[in-house]
């Protein structure tokens, strides 16, 4: 049974990976500081074995309710444990709550991600991204419709490579630094993303 699902977990890996990265950069345009990405991995990986070892399902971070907390000027960590307390009450409740919910109500708010999700990361991103970063992220886009999930993240990866290791076009590092020496910040660093730290303790589930 196993030896079929490697390329399914090498895959799942890679997704729950770059869609945490996803995450974490969309609440860095938020905050206007760096985030210690090796620490939020290691946080999601660490959650998901959980998870995993528990019959859960793989997850990320719900950035768009941390982003909104940050709007509304909520500052403390008891949002997320009062989110974690409610989703166990579901959980462990005899009811099925879910049925009494519309299918349609699902199925219009998978439509509302999907197209949110298109507009912001294959549309709106342009302006963020150097030219070779935004031709790598549209050639996974396509390259996970021809292939698949898995096979179209480790062949999006392997074009990223070939343009940083074998082109050697810029990804990002250089505009970066660039862009905060004129806003007057300091560069980014491996030091500059560890004081930049946060904790982030809510998931969500991504059962693919």
């Amino acid at each position: 049974v196993l030896p079929p699902q490697i390329p399914t977990l090498i895959g799942m890996t890679f997704v729950v990976a770059l869609s945490s990265s996803l995450d974490v950069a969309a609440i860095e345009l938020e905050l206007k500081r760096p985030l210690d990405y090796n620490h939020e991995l290691s946080t999601v990986g660490l959650s998901n074995c959980v998870s995993g070892l528990s019959g859960g399902y793989t997850g990320s971070y719900i950035f768009s309710q941390s982003i909104f907390s940050l709007r509304a000027g909520i500052r403390s960590r008891l949002s997320g444990y009062v989110l974690a307390v409610t989703e166990a009450i579901i959980v462990v409740l005899p009811v099925n709550v879910l049925k009494y919910v519309p299918l349609f109500f699902f199925g219009s708010l998978l439509v509302m991600i999907c197209v949110d999700l298109v507009v912001e990361w294959l549309w709106e991103v342009r302006l963020k991204m150097s030219r070779a970063e935004y031709s790598v992220s549209i050639a996974t886009f396509v390259l996970i419709m021809i292939l698949g999930v898995e096979w179209g993240i480790l062949a999006g990866i392997g074009v990223h490579v070939a343009f940083d290791r074998v082109l050697g076009l810029d990804m990002g590092g250089t505009n970066a630094n660039a862009a905060a020496a004129d806003t007057g910040g300091a560069p980014i660093t491996a030091a500059s993303n560890a004081e930049g730290d946060i904790g982030m303790a809510e998931l969500e589930v991504d059962p693919l």
